[in-house]
């Protein structure tokens, strides 16, 4: 239940998620190991002491260590002088956003995520114009030092060329 209310699969994970669980199901089936694994559970005998606490307490970490550093990385920002753009790892997707009248606003964050999540915490930008959209990034690394750097990128408007003006 933690695993499903917390992991945010969406799109095209969500797609490889259910067809890695379908190869593993396969997979058992075809070696004839389902026969095995069911002749376990009578013999199955679950005791919740320490080192079940620490079992569970370690897989947690693993899955939120594997959402922190691997799946929140598969959609990332490119900001630009003037333009901002939504890009996806896997699918090649990408939506762009004109920085004229963009707004950052770091969201507060608590004290773990903060210090022991190296400085994390949640972005939200607000588009203006004619696509208004809030976009939330979340789990932003040393976010302090990113906010002042994409507050320098867009405050840069790109020179105009000659081939501009005619």
């Amino acid at each position: 239940m933690i695993v499903f209310t917390n992991v945010r699969l969406r799109g095209i994970n969500s797609i490889v998620a259910l067809l890695a669980v379908g190869l593993i199901a396969v997979a058992l089936a075809w070696f004839g190991w389902w026969d095995e694994i069911a002749k376990l559970i009578p013999y199955l005998s679950v005791h919740m002491n320490t080192g079940f606490y620490l079992v569970f307490s370690t897989a947690l970490l693993i899955l939120r260590l594997l959402m922190f550093f691997v799946f929140d990385r598969l959609t990332y920002w490119r900001i630009r002088p003037a333009q901002m753009t939504e890009e996806h790892f896997i699918g090649g997707g990408a939506e762009s956003f004109d920085t004229n009248g963009l707004r950052f606003q770091k969201l507060s964050s608590d004290f773990f995520r903060s210090t022991l999540g190296f400085g994390a915490s949640d972005l939200r930008a607000t588009v203006s114009g004619s696509g208004a959209a809030a976009i939330e990034i979340s789990n932003v690394i040393f976010v302090n030092r990113k906010v002042h750097a994409i507050e320098k990128l867009i405050s840069v408007k790109p020179e105009s060329t000659s081939e501009d003006a005619s």
